[in-house]
């Protein structure tokens, strides 16, 4: 599976990518800095990378980012990227259950839609590396596709059945709690982001936009303690390493 999953994403990324800043980078990063800032001079590294686009605006942010991918095309990207804007990067092709880092290295390790595309034990393994490679006292943030955001859901739902699903195997994540207790990392929250970018696989539903917009007009219009209760797109899973 891992082999057919490597060409999904081989395949994706040999078309051009868009390096464009859009909302859900934004979300993101959002996320990374309320857990660890400032940025800047802290070493980081995303463990696969794809565009590399969120590692990017942090290199340019004076982080020391290292992107790991077992995808030569998605790191050439990243590479021409990082040219273009004139940021330092470090480039490593490697599987990262098996991460060719130093241990103790990063002060910061994560992922934005990775471990969804493993089994439970492969994802205790990617865990179980990225916690190696973290210094300790470090923090490890994984987001992961949230099985309680209903758009996301019914949007990727309909595409697999129409065959136009391009992400090859995707499982929804409900939690990440027992991959993190058995890699040993201290998990300190769970929580969910991302309402709004979920809407976006709607568009994989003809004739949606009218159903999509009534539902971002809605939404906003409502108080922050109401929008919560609707599960956004994004699991978000942060943990400490310890020691």
């Amino acid at each position: 599976m891992v082999d057919q999953q490597k060409e999904v994403w081989d395949t994706l990324w040999s078309h051009k990518v868009s390096y464009q800043w859009d909302s859900l980078s934004q979300v993101i990063y959002d996320t990374i800095h309320q857990w660890v800032s400032p940025i800047q001079n802290l070493s980081i590294l995303e463990a696969g990378s794809g565009t590399g686009k969120i590692s990017l605006r942090l290199a340019s942010e004076g982080a020391q980012v290292t992107l790991v991918d077992y995808s030569e095309n998605a790191l050439a990207n990243s590479r021409e990227a990082f040219g273009q804007e004139s940021c330092q990067g470090t480039f490593i092709l490697s599987d990262i259950r098996n991460i060719q880092a130093p241990d103790h290295k990063y002060d910061l390790t994560w992922n934005a839609g990775v471990l969804e595309h493993f089994t439970f034990d492969e994802k205790v393994d990617i865990l179980n590396e990225m916690a190696r490679i973290t210094k300790p006292g470090g923090t490890v943030l994984i987001l992961t596709p949230y099985s309680k955001c209903l758009p996301y859901r019914v949007g990727k739902a309909f595409a697999e059945k129409q065959g136009v699903w391009m992400y090859g195997v995707e499982e929804p994540v409900t939690t990440l709690v027992e991959e993190f207790k058995e890699s040993g990392i201290a998990l300190l929250s769970e929580t969910d982001i991302g309402f709004v970018n979920s809407l976006d696989f709607l568009d994989f539903i003809p004739q949606s936009d009218i159903i999509k917009q009534s539902i971002i007009q809605w939404y906003q219009e409502l108080s922050s303690e109401e929008q919560g209760l609707f599960p956004g797109y994004l699991l978000v899973s942060v943990g400490k390493k310890e020691g």
